[in-house]
């Protein structure tokens, strides 16, 4: 589900410190030049035309090329689709790409596409963010290692390691071991962690404890059930068990997740607002001009 979208020139008034999110971000400079840095001693580098997405974990902070505004799209999603997922955690938690003058373009339609649907949800919007998620993902991803053809063996390990993923998520409210998901499509508990790791070079335990999190992300994004319930829904024995979890993948709570970035998306804005991170080091800029 897409929790924040903002797009235009941006010039930053003070120095950015280096933070973490609380959902996946893509980045997209369309115009002029950011700079970029993944800790507060380190010098920013300086990009153009230029795609990212950042894992919820990879702290990261943005500057101004020579107090020079720059043109950027915004967009955060509580998860994506596999196999970006991985793909950008192996890489230390980020992917860039530069972007030619086609791929501007057609970022240039994902956010006027995006946009509408955000600001004036309806029934519909959801897809619409699907949708738009799914060819941000192809975006990033089409020159990379994985869109080449594979091997009959690794094949295999994705046949076999996506109906695992699948029996898992039927099966999810009852927290099912790594032994009785290797049960149900017929492989012994070590052959299918070798299937993991062929295919998504990660163990499955580490996914499934992703998926229940994406999962109650969910529940937390579109229901009003309690914490309680949700991690219910999700196999977790309790709220507390489901804090934990969180905490130690995403360094934060699912409540600081739903208060300060739910709660805030479903009341209505003034036109020509945007709402800007709750975690911004300028309170002045926590609604800005779009």
């Amino acid at each position: 589900m897409l929790r924040y979208f903002a797009q235009g020139p941006i010039r930053w008034k003070s120095s950015m410190h280096c933070n973490t999110r609380t959902n996946w971000e893509f980045y997209a400079v369309v115009a002029g030049r950011c700079g970029l840095r993944f800790s507060d001693w380190e010098r920013a580098t300086f990009h153009e035309r230029r795609l990212w997405v950042f894992a919820p974990e990879c702290s990261h902070a943005w500057a101004n090329y020579h107090d020079e505004s720059y043109t950027r799209l915004a967009l955060h999603f509580s998860s994506v689709p596999y196999p970006l997922d991985e793909i950008a955690r192996q890489n230390g938690g980020w992917l860039a790409k530069d972007l030619p003058d086609v791929e501007i373009k057609r970022v240039a339609a994902i956010a006027n596409d995006l946009e509408p649907a955000f600001r004036q949800p309806n029934t519909l919007s959801q897809l619409v963010f699907q949708r738009r998620l799914i060819d941000l993902a192809l975006l990033l991803l089409k020159d990379s290692p994985m869109a080449t053809p594979t091997l009959a063996l690794t094949d295999l390990a994705h046949f076999k390691t996506e109906r695992a993923v699948a029996w898992y998520l039927e099966h999810l409210m009852h927290n099912p071991t790594v032994k009785q998901v290797a049960d149900a499509i017929h492989v012994s508990p070590s052959h299918l962690r070798r299937l993991f790791w062929q295919s998504r070079r990660s163990g499955p335990k580490s996914v499934f404890c992703r998926l229940r999190l994406d999962k109650a992300k969910e529940l937390m994004g579109r229901t009003s059930l309690t914490l309680e319930d949700v991690a219910r829904h999700c196999g977790y024995a309790s709220a507390s068990h489901l804090c934990r979890d969180c905490r130690h993948v995403h360094h934060f709570s699912p409540t600081t997740w739903r208060k300060k970035l739910v709660d805030r998306f479903i009341r209505p804005l003034p036109p020509g607002v945007t709402p800007v991170r709750e975690y911004s080091v300028r309170p002045e800029e926590r609604t800005m001009p779009a």
